[in-house]
Parts: structure tokens; sequence; C-alpha cells
């Protein structure tokens, strides 16, 4: 069983949690079944569920607030408060539990805050790589470069990747228990893990839950949920 975080569908409908059903499908697939966690859960209610699954999914989603990493809210920050709140206690148990994390775009950002990084807030368009495609989210915009020691160089079998894009901001500093593994062409930070290689921690700035056509995304589902569950048999030992 994994947790997975769920955002309110800013600024539209914010009355109404949101999740795309690819994240969904990219763990039933792997063999998880997914159990999701509403913001507005108490941090004693996110202890209990968080002590009852096997691993932590963060989502995509709007933006950190960036008083965690001691900066002003930019003009194109957007911001769900409870949110944040609730995925800073899931990330604090799962810390605590020693449970597989896989965060995706705004989970990478804020797993890397919760850690104590700080993130980049906006990106000006205009580079040389476009970051919020246009395109489908099954198409592929932008190179990532690997890092050949790195669990996701394992996984992929490869130092380069062709990846999505679809965030405006990014890690600027990555938290000491994090390094950073994959970067972007234009050299921003597309891909980290636990600096500690027996944790099952990976953040990656893209969605490779909307690419899992493609056998190096499935193989990162794969393998996080198989780490999941190695990490569920290990409950029953403690």
């Amino acid at each position: 069983m994994i947790a997975v975080t769920l955002g309110r569908d800013l600024p539209d409908r914010p009355s109404v949690f949101r999740l795309a059903d690819s994240y969904v499908r990219a763990l039933t697939s792997s063999g998880a079944i997914p159990v999701a966690i509403m913001p507005g859960t108490d941090d004693a209610a996110t202890r209990y569920v968080m002590e009852r699954v096997d691993g932590l999914l963060l989502p995509g989603g709007v933006d950190p607030h960036p008083r965690y990493f001691g900066e002003d809210v930019h003009p194109e920050t957007v911001i769900d408060e409870d949110l944040d709140a609730l995925e800073m206690s899931a990330i604090a148990g799962a810390a605590d539990l020693g449970m597989p994390v896989l965060g995706v775009c705004r989970g990478c950002q804020i797993l890397n805050v919760a850690l104590g990084g700080s993130l980049v807030q906006h990106l000006e368009p205009g580079g040389p790589v476009n970051h919020r495609q246009d395109l489908p989210l099954d198409s592929e915009v932008h190179e990532l470069r690997i890092d050949g020691d790195s669990r996701l160089a394992r996984l992929s079998d490869a130092r380069l990747l062709r990846v999505n894009s679809l965030h405006h901001q990014v890690i600027a500093t990555p938290a000491e228990e994090l390094r950073v593994v994959g970067t972007s062409e234009d050299d921003l930070v597309e891909a980290v893990e636990a600096a500690d290689p027996d944790r099952w921690i990976v953040g990656v700035q893209y969605h490779p839950e909307e690419l899992i056509e493609q056998r190096a995304h499935r193989a990162l589902f794969d393998d996080f949920v198989a780490s999941c569950a190695r990490f569920a048999a290990t409950k029953g030992t403690q």
C-alpha cells in the first residue's frame, strides 16, 4: 500500500481535490494499492496512515510555500498551504520510518524543501529549454543527463534520456540528505536521490507516470513498488 497525497484543484476549483489518473495507473500496473490522504488531515492522523502503508508518492501540483526556505512569495507562485502541511508531515513520517519515497515534479520540490533544501521560485520563459511544454505530456521535449552511479542510471540502463516537462520551479540548493543525479541540457536539476545508498528516495522534476510505455520510466515505478514491498516485509520482523 502506497500513500498518495491529494492537492486542491487550484486556482479554478479550490473545493475539489485532484490527482491525475496516470499516477494510479503507474502504481497499480506495478502491483501497488494507492491510498489517498487529503489536506486537512492532522499530524496525528497522517502519522496513523503512514504507519500502515509501505511507501509514499508525492505527485505534481502547485508550489510549496517559500517561507520554508526563507523567501517571500513570488508573484507567479501558487500555494496550497494545507497540502504543504500534509506533505511536510507525511515526509517526516516516511523519514522516521525509513520507507521508500518517490516525488514527482512538485513532489520532488516539496521533498527537497522538507529535508532542508531550497527552490528557484520561477523560471522565466524564453530560455534554451521550454520547461512548461505546450505538447501533450506523453511527448518528450528535453534531455535528462543522468549520473552513471545513480539508481536512475541502473534502472534505465542509460546516461541520457528524453523526458517531458511541466514546471516553473526547480531545486536551487539540494537538501543535505539528497544528491543531484540528473540535469537538463540547461543545467537545471531534474532528478535527486537519497545520499544514503541504502535508502530508496527519488525525486524527479519530469513526469514519468505519463511515459510508462517506455521501459526506462516503467522501471522506476516497478523498482519503487518492489522497494515498498521489501519495506512491508521488514515491518513484520521489527
